[in-house]
């Protein structure tokens, strides 16, 4: 498949939820709430909602209107509203050598997969990263991760089970090779009602800024799309307590809640950096306005 083919396949569950047919029906405010509620089933949210219904009210359309000029409109507004929070993350220059990286989220979301598809897009960039396992208390992410850095071919520094995570940050900081111009840092999953988690996460913020204090260069929260509207709670806490630069949305080949990422851009003003929209390597893209506002309307 082509990459927006790929793009829509992933959103068709959601863009499934959108569907509404004009046929037979007057554009009134009863079809107006037609529209808010199949946005709202799409986990668009409420306020976003209700804003594109109200849209749809105050345009005057002809009695000729069809089905497609309503989802092209539709897709029109929702990419004016999601537009600004495009980032060219993995076009834009490194700005430092090495640049790290920390990548952060609840358990499941799948950042340790994520981290593995940013290291392959950077590598075939030509950059050099190396992967740091620094969840030290889940074997199985260390094993997983050191299975990516061996099938990519790319560095890993990896700890002692149960060692101090922040220490192990600092060790791997330190003996990176003068080649390796990245540092792709994982993290162990933290629930946003953890307090002490998210301590230890800050003490980690604190031992990379002794290596550069202008590091961490990025803080990347991966959210899981399966989980739609649950997911801006993680994304109020992870930004009060660590701060975010930028969000990877997973997992969104399949939901039907892929809206969410509307209210999330609108609500926290945070840029999507990239969208996983299938399990393969090469399956982590860049967020387009422009494809995901088609995708999700089935255009």
């Amino acid at each position: 498949m082509g990459f927006f083919d790929k793009i829509k396949t992933a959103f068709q569950k959601t863009s499934e939820k959108i569907s509404i047919s004009i046929v037979g029906k007057k554009i009134d405010e009863n079809f107006a709430q037609e529209i808010e509620d199949a946005l709202i089933m799409a986990d668009v949210g409420v306020e976003t909602a209700m804003e594109l219904a109200k849209k749809i009210s105050n345009r005057k359309f002809s009695k000729e209107t069809t089905n497609l000029e309503i989802k092209r409109f539709l897709a029109d507004e929702i990419c004016a509203m999601t537009k600004p929070y495009e980032a060219d993350f993995f076009r834009a220059d490194l700005s430092h050598n090495p640049e790290i990286i920390l990548i952060i989220g609840v358990n499941g979301n799948g950042k340790t997969t994520a981290i593995a598809k940013i290291a392959n897009i950077f590598k075939k960039l030509g950059h050099n990263p190396t992967l740091v396992a620094a969840d030290t208390f889940r074997a199985a992410a260390t094993e997983q991760l050191s299975h990516w850095a061996e099938k990519l071919k790319v560095d890993i520094f990896v700890g002692k089970d149960k060692s101090d995570p922040a220490g192990l940050v600092y060790d791997a900081l330190k003996q990176l090779k003068k080649n390796n111009d990245m540092a792709l840092i994982d993290t162990a999953g933290r629930m946003q009602n953890r307090n002490d988690l998210l301590d230890e996460l800050e003490k980690i913020k604190r031992v990379i800024k002794k290596i550069d204090e202008s590091a961490p260069h990025k803080t990347i929260l991966v959210l899981d799309g399966l989980t739609g509207q649950a997911s801006h709670n993680q994304v109020e806490v992870f930004q009060r307590r660590i701060g975010v630069d930028g969000i990877i949305v997973a997992k969104l080949d399949g939901t039907a809640k892929g809206g969410a990422i509307i209210s999330l851009t609108q609500k926290y003003k945070i840029p999507i950096f990239a969208i996983g929209i299938g399990e393969n390597i090469d399956d982590l893209k860049s967020f387009r306005a422009d494809e995901y506002s088609k995708a999700i309307m089935g255009i």
